[in-house]
């Protein structure tokens, strides 16, 4: 039975190291969401008000592009419309 016992001890005390470098882990990882959130500025609520100028528009970069000219009726080549209904 010495056997069994030693195994479980050291099964025991990997369990241990696990946990702890689990731990370790997680808190590195709040104390980088903490560094990230700070970094990032004070919370909606704590941000200064808005400074009462107007937004500038956005001006597009290209000039919008012409539609392509639609099929002749009856054309043979025209894609059918997928909403007309069936005739």
């Amino acid at each position: 039975m010495g056997f069994l016992d030693k195994a479980k001890q050291v099964a025991e005390q990997a369990q241990k190291k696990l946990e702890e470098v689990q731990s370790d882990f997680n808190e590195k990882q709040a104390d980088q969401a903490r560094q990230k959130a700070a970094e990032q500025g004070p919370p909606a609520g704590e941000a200064p008000p808005p400074s009462g100028e107007p937004a500038q528009p956005a001006q597009p970069a290209e000039p919008a592009q012409p539609a392509e000219p639609q099929p002749k009726q009856g054309d043979t080549n025209a894609a059918p419309d997928p909403f007309k209904p069936i005739e």
